[in-house]
């Protein structure tokens, strides 16, 4: 697992103001992790683009289908920038969950996931990302 002194650069992406404020509360008393944004989708393109390199993004998915393509794409940026995607979603779609983890993201799960299964899943994520990082330069 990562050292205790390495921190988890996290952005939270989703539609939603309520749910980014929701997950930022649920997760800044983390020492191990450092939020480096909370923003909507769109944002996150923007940011995708420029020099911020988080290592885990947590992606709230809408559930709305005109939207999938446009997630879908998303999901390539970030991974394509070294960010591992965990999609956060209300109820299970199995197209849309084909899609992104087709796109690269790294996991799919329900967004009622209790917070230490939460973090865990976080700090596993990162941990991966990093080990691919130094396995393939």
């Amino acid at each position: 697992m990562l050292g205790l002194m390495e921190q988890i650069r996290l952005i939270i992406i989703d539609q939603h103001k309520g749910v980014r404020n929701a997950l930022r509360v649920r997760l800044h008393s983390t020492p191990n992790i450092a939020i480096v944004g909370t923003v909507d989708a769109e944002e996150a393109w923007k940011l995708a683009q420029t020099d911020l390199r988080p290592d885990v993004a947590l992606l709230g998915l809408t559930g709305h289908n005109d939207e999938l393509s446009f997630v879908v794409d998303l999901v390539k940026l970030l991974a394509a920038g070294g960010t591992a995607v965990l999609a956060l979603t209300s109820y299970i779609d199995d197209l849309a969950r084909e899609m992104v983890l087709q796109a690269g993201a790294s996991d799919y799960r329900l967004k009622n996931i209790n917070t230490p299964e939460l973090l865990a899943e976080i700090e596993m994520l990162a941990d991966a990302q990093r080990r691919e990082q130094i396995d393939n330069p």
